[in-house]
């Protein structure tokens, strides 16, 4: 664990020390690798503090949007919400049976389609996951106030809102 922090903190480093040898890129281009790093950097710090837990982030993300949305969704339904290939989140939903957190039941609506819904075995482990990610967001967010962070959400929303729509118009094409 010890090494992989490391590693990123060598590679972080190297970046800012590239980033600081130029002046600041204030394009749009600049502005979405900068976030899209500062996404890369977060995804990885909670993908390390949730492995010392035994939970991946994509199922971390699966059960948190199982548990958003009343402990039931169809497999595409989780897919787009987690914003992965549904063969991707099928693997990880196979797993995440086989272990008893999840079940898929016939869908009431459609015979052919089938939702996943979470168990007292996946209730319960929601309930330990969550005070961890809790801590982990809290640490996390730590480096700015409150107002910084509710501006961040808005902007990211913003940024969500905009972007979802051109997604999925061309996710049709």
């Amino acid at each position: 664990m010890e090494q992989n922090w490391s590693r990123i903190a060598t590679r972080t480093k190297a970046v800012e020390t590239a980033e600081g040898n130029r002046r600041d890129d204030k394009t749009p281009l600049g502005t979405l690798l900068s976030i899209m790093m500062s996404y890369e950097v977060l995804a990885r710090y909670l993908e390390l503090g949730l492995k010392r837990h035994a939970v991946s982030l994509i199922r971390f993300n699966i059960m948190s949007t199982l548990f958003r949305n009343g402990g039931e969704l169809t497999p595409s339904e989780i897919a787009e919400s987690v914003f992965r290939e549904k063969n991707s989140v099928t693997a990880v939903l196979n797993t995440m049976e086989k272990q008893g957190v999840v079940r898929r039941e016939p869908s009431i609506d459609d015979r052919r389609s089938v939702k996943i819904v979470i168990t007292d075995k996946g209730w319960k482990e929601a309930n330990r996951l969550s005070p961890i990610a809790q801590e982990l967001c809290r640490e996390a967010l730590s480096c700015m106030d409150k107002q910084h962070a509710d501006e961040l959400v808005g902007v990211m929303r913003t940024m969500r809102e905009s972007l979802i729509p051109k997604i999925n118009k061309n996710v049709g094409k």
